[in-house]
């Protein structure tokens, strides 16, 4: 007992000793810790998050940082992220557009579900007093209006909904991308009136819906190949049409938004239409069906003028993401259509390649990013 009572009281010391440290090294670090979160705060407020691309992880680049401090930084350095406003006013949009679709949706499907309980009139009726109601709305309330733009899109979606009632009611032997082309060809006057650029992504996707089924969803007995066969074309050639329609019309909304007119050419649409584009360019590269190597060149040639003209504007990265991935797609099919993945190392060598082609494409394409968001500095810096 005498051994043991000294060794029980010099535990009981250092216990008494040592938590005092263990609490004062806590409240130490977590004193530190608040400062440091005070710093960044503060380091936040005065460089917006997502200003110039600046990041702990990824620097700016040379001779950008010199010109980032001496930047004035309310007006020079954007935040790219949206602020809560900007979170309403789309909120507001989306749930307007999910709207509009929403009613011209109920009274289509309104027409199809009492199908036989309404006769041939009735229907035909129904379709166009929504369509005549519409664009009645559209003249008392004419665009850039809000109410007579979402009125546009909704005459939009009656007309075809009037067409395909039509088809289905005649039996006209009408081929169903026809139907489409003769779709956008009556709303045509609605995009143009609706000074919209929903109205316009509307009329668009008709439009490229008619041009994937007559480029894509023909069989090959039909008049239109063999019309085309006596031209030389192949199905990958006539991919190529969708492809050149949907960049030009990118370029065409691109000269608009220097105009007055830029509320009918938003970025999304510009967007969308490249998007539209790209993809058709690369299914028409892949190698399937026997695709020559012309439709290749024909398309590489139509990249390598969008990533110029990107390059030269150095304002959206966009273009150049579409095109990576594109050919990144394109050379990972012809890697395996012509490797034929016989064994498992020639599996390896293609994820190889995949891994590290957008490996090195992701990184490229954020150093750029950085780049072109420090370009508006210069003339502030100067």
């Amino acid at each position: 007992m005498a051994v043991v009572m000294p060794v029980g009281v010099t535990m009981l010391v250092r216990v008494t000793v040592v938590v005092p440290r263990m609490v004062v090294v806590g409240v130490g670090v977590r004193l530190c810790h608040s400062r440091s979160v005070t710093h960044r705060r503060s380091h936040r407020r005065a460089i917006p998050a997502g200003a110039a691309g600046y990041s702990a992880a990824a620097p700016l680049p040379e001779g950008a940082d010199s010109r980032v401090r001496s930047a004035p930084m309310d007006r020079t350095l954007p935040d790219d992220r949206p602020t809560p406003a900007e979170w309403r006013a789309f909120a507001a949009r989306g749930l307007h557009a999910a709207g509009l679709g929403a009613l011209g949706a109920g009274i289509l499907f309104f027409v199809a579900a009492n199908w036989q309980a309404w006769g041939l009139i009735g229907r035909f009726a129904l379709l166009q007093a929504g369509l005549l109601i519409a664009v009645a709305v559209a003249l008392w309330r004419a665009p850039p209006l809000p109410i007579g733009q979402g009125a546009l899109l909704l005459a939009t979606l009656f007309t075809g909904g009037a067409l395909a009632l039509f088809g289905q009611s005649y039996q006209t032997g009408a081929d169903v991308y026809e139907l489409f082309f003769t779709w956008a060809l009556l709303t045509l006057p609605f995009a143009l009136a609706g000074l919209s650029g929903a109205v316009w992504a509307l009329w668009w996707t008709v439009l490229n819906v008619g041009l994937a089924l007559l480029c894509g969803g023909l069989s090959l007995d039909h008049f239109v190949w063999r019309l085309i066969d006596g031209w030389g074309f192949s199905r990958a050639g006539l991919l190529m049409l969708p492809c050149a329609i949907n960049l030009l019309a990118a370029g065409v909304f691109l000269a608009v938004r220097g105009t007055r007119l830029v509320s009918i050419a938003p970025l999304w649409l510009l967007r969308y239409l490249a998007a539209l584009g790209i993809a058709y360019g690369t299914a028409a590269a892949l190698p399937l069906a026997g695709r020559g190597s012309a439709v290749v060149a024909v398309y590489a040639l139509l990249s390598v003028a969008l990533a110029a003209g990107t390059w030269w504007r150095r304002r959206d990265v966009f273009p150049l993401t579409l095109l990576a991935g594109s050919w990144i797609a394109i050379s990972t099919v012809w890697l395996v259509d012509t490797m034929r993945l016989n064994d498992l190392g020639e599996f390896f060598i293609v994820a190889i390649w995949l891994i590290g082609s957008s490996t090195a494409a992701g990184m490229l394409l954020m150093r750029w990013l950085r780049l072109w968001r420090i370009t508006p500095l210069e003339g502030a810096a100067s």
